[in-house]
């Protein structure tokens, strides 16, 4: 795929993958992914969507000449409608994970009228509302993102990155789910300054934009997720009108690894009672 050269508070370059045909789906991921993190929803998604992910400013393949290090939630949701402007989108079915879950939410408050539905997948109303996120899990979770991005490959630090994200069980029952998180990590590693930038700009919340939300909405998450507690998940349902919440049993953060087929299940599902078109 080509770059989509396009400019939010300043030039940016947005690298995106595309494929399949149909009302589009973007899918948006958090703190230390790629655009890669989604590769076990693509061939469920595909074969009846036009499925795109980008990778998110300052990850990946994403170019910003002139970076200002900015990394806000409201920065986010403006690169999100320079693609969709870019590519001719004018409404679209819109699922992020974690902060991505953020950035959608951001999103859904500026830019509620292009969206044909909202998904938000493992992420929290902000800690001023919620459930704090798991301090000790986060740390785990950044200092393995670190030690990849300094060593270019796992070392010491792998054990505690696998309890921030994974159910205790996922290295037994989905052994290549988990080789392919480590996989997507290794392909293009975060810097300590980059996790640190968005860690900064994650702190916003929209709980007061929350109850404007228009769009159908679902609300996902693995019901042993350490590092984002599920309590998060059912507070974000209960604040956005009609919005439905799935809890996935024996989940952990990144449980749409762990559990790809229920996962896409619940989006197509989703996707196809709230048509874009209708």
């Amino acid at each position: 795929m080509p770059y989509l050269k396009t400019e939010n508070a300043g030039p940016i370059e947005i690298w995106y993958e595309e494929t399949g045909a149909g009302e589009p789906v973007v899918l948006i991921g958090g703190l230390t992914s790629t655009l890669e993190i989604w590769g076990l929803q693509l061939p469920a998604l595909a074969e009846r969507y036009r499925v795109i992910t980008p990778d998110n400013r300052g990850s990946g393949r994403t170019r910003i000449p002139g970076d200002d290090g900015v990394r806000s939630a409201e920065r986010f949701a403006g690169d999100i409608r320079a693609l969709l402007d870019g590519l001719g989108i004018e409404r679209v079915h819109l699922v992020g994970a974690s902060l991505g879950g953020v950035m959608v939410q951001a999103f859904a408050a500026l830019y509620g009228e292009r969206l044909g539905s909202l998904s938000i997948l493992c992420s929290t109303p902000g800690e001023a509302h919620g459930v704090p996120v798991d301090q000790a899990a986060l740390a785990d979770l950044v200092s393995g993102s670190e030690q990849i991005a300094e060593s270019g490959g796992r070392g010491g630090e792998v054990d505690g990155f696998t309890r921030a994200v994974a159910h205790p069980d996922t290295p037994s029952l989905r052994p290549e789910a988990l080789e392919f998180f480590y996989k997507t990590k290794e392909a293009y590693p975060h810097s300590a300054e980059e996790l640190a930038r968005r860690q900064r700009g994650g702190g916003r919340d929209y709980w007061d934009e929350l109850p404007n939300v228009t769009a159908p909405t679902l609300v996902m998450t693995g019901e042993a997720d350490i590092l984002v507690p599920p309590e998060n998940s059912r507070i974000l349902a209960g604040r956005i009108p009609g919005a439905e919440l799935r809890i996935l049993e024996g989940g952990g953060h990144i449980f749409f690894l762990e559990q790809p087929e229920a996962t896409s299940r619940a989006l197509l599902d989703f996707f196809s009672r709230h048509p874009i078109a209708g």
